[in-house]
């Protein structure tokens, strides 16, 4: 009996899971289309017109990337659980896929990025983006990109169930990997004269590089800080197989029934 409270219970979890992914991918599809079509090329200043060819190396265009690929595996696995093909091959890799890059690059990138940028953006966002920008981008769409994807990490941190991995070995390696493709595509902007971000030329090199190493310990604070969190909100070592999404939101809705 308490089987079958715990999969009806799993059944509205999903069906939660299911509606916020719909809604969060067409919020990004919305976002993502309005902002392609943005004409900076018609600015007066330089430093806006360079963002035609220079948005596609924003942090924040990487990881919305990733994120769109995650929201389009999970509504597949999530539909498919659903239909009660949860044990499917596909759905178990794919799911394995989804979960992995979640953990390892997903949350910490968004996370370092989103906060990083309302955090110079308040203090001065003259160091992100020229202020003649903001006749092209508005804070509304800030939001859209750095609010909202903060949100929807935290969001999946917290509603999905996941446990510690034996070894965190692949997933930091994943981590910086993604870090120094990033890193190193940076630089060679910055070598041919091209500043992805306005603090970029500003600095010196010294600057530069401390700016880099916080990058790295930042995004190894986060990955941490991610496990904590789930063991918080599992609240116990010992979770079986029965138990999908096994965490408070779970409990609550099971005990509701």
């Amino acid at each position: 009996m308490n089987r079958l409270i715990s999969m009806k219970s799993s059944d509205k979890v999903l069906k939660l899971r299911l509606a916020v992914h719909i809604l969060t991918l067409t919020h990004s599809i919305i976002v993502t289309f309005k902002l392609l079509n943005v004409d900076f090329d018609s600015s007066d200043d330089p430093a806006v017109r360079q963002y035609s060819k220079l948005k596609w190396k924003l942090i924040t265009a990487w990881f919305n990337f990733l994120g769109t690929g995650y929201l389009i595996i999970s509504i597949f696995c999530d539909w498919e659980a659903l239909k009660g093909n949860k044990k499917s091959k596909y759905v178990q890799i794919l799911s394995k896929i989804n979960t992995f890059t979640f953990t390892s690059i997903i949350f910490p990138t968004t996370a370092f990025g989103d906060i990083l940028f309302w955090r110079i953006w308040n203090d001065n966002r003259e160091l992100i983006m020229p202020l003649s920008a903001e006749n092209y981008i508005t804070v509304w769409d800030q939001h859209s990109m750095h609010t909202v994807s903060l949100i929807f990490v935290l969001y999946e941190l917290i509603l999905v169930h996941r446990e510690r991995p034996k070894s965190y070995q692949s997933e930091i390696i994943a981590m910086f990997t993604f870090l120094n493709i990033y890193s190193l595509m940076c630089i060679i902007s910055l070598l041919n004269g091209e500043y992805v971000y306005p603090c970029l030329k500003l600095f010196s090199n010294g600057k530069l590089f401390v700016l880099l190493i916080y990058a790295y310990i930042s995004h190894l604070f986060y990955y941490t800080s991610q496990w904590l969190i789930i063991d918080l909100i599992n609240g116990s070592k010992n979770v079986t197989s029965d138990k999908i999404c096994n965490n408070i939101f779970m409990r609550l809705m099971t005990v509701k029934s």
